[in-house]
């Protein structure tokens, strides 16, 4: 459950709160140690509209390099897009590049991840946009199969005539209180907006989630 509907672009959609849903299979350690094909849905429902947005697609991610301290993975995919909500409606065929850090900060483990979209096709301008994070993890509580977390950090999003949107977008600041036991996960998260650009709303958002993981 989230506030509303949100891209990265920084724009909200629906009168919300919004119901999320998202589903993701797929198998690892095929091609080398690390490695993972998968397949994804999600779905997003406005509760007072009753608007509904959805994105599928399939990825490829693996392992380029890896120390010690720091690993660098990078990903592909191609997606599709079908959000009724955003602008005349998106009806979109994507590419979808990624590259993920995994290091330390002292003490703290930091992600640091950089998504790029760029469409093929839509009935919207096309182009590309780029959206990073970076994430810092405090363990406040481990016991046993129970582990509390803490994680935060900025983020950023930058375009390329991404649905006629150019150069900077938005700064946030990022939250997640996440509570794991056993596969399940019960996740809030509180976000700050900025926008970069005059008609981007500074904003804040509120989601919660629940989570089941399976391996196999």
């Amino acid at each position: 459950m989230a506030e509303t509907f949100q891209l990265t672009l920084g724009g909200t959609f629906g009168a919300g709160p919004a119901w999320q849903n998202r589903v993701q299979t797929g198998l690892s350690n095929l091609a080398v140690n690390g490695d993972s094909l998968f397949v994804f849905g999600t779905d997003t429902t406005d509760l007072r509209t009753a608007a509904n947005d959805w994105q599928v697609g399939i990825g490829y991610k693996r392992p380029l390099f890896t120390t010690r301290r720091l690993s660098l993975l990078g990903g592909a995919g191609f997606q599709h897009w079908r959000l009724p909500s955003v602008k005349t409606g998106a009806n979109d065929w994507l590419t979808h590049e990624s590259l993920t850090l995994l290091s330390r900060l002292g003490s703290l483990p930091i992600t640091v991840t950089s998504d790029s979209w760029s469409l093929l096709k839509s009935p919207l301008p096309t182009g590309t946009v780029l959206h990073t994070q970076v994430w810092l993890q405090h363990r406040l509580l481990k016991r046993e199969a129970l582990e509390i977390s803490f994680r935060h950090g900025p983020a950023h999003t930058y375009s390329w005539g991404f649905y006629g949107a150019q150069g900077n977008r938005v700064i946030r600041y990022q939250t997640m209180l996440g509570l794991a036991w056993k596969g399940a996960t019960l996740e809030g998260g509180y976000r700050q907006q900025f926008g970069l650009q005059p008609g981007i709303p500074d904003n804040s958002y509120w989601q919660f989630a629940v989570s089941r993981t399976f391996v196999h």
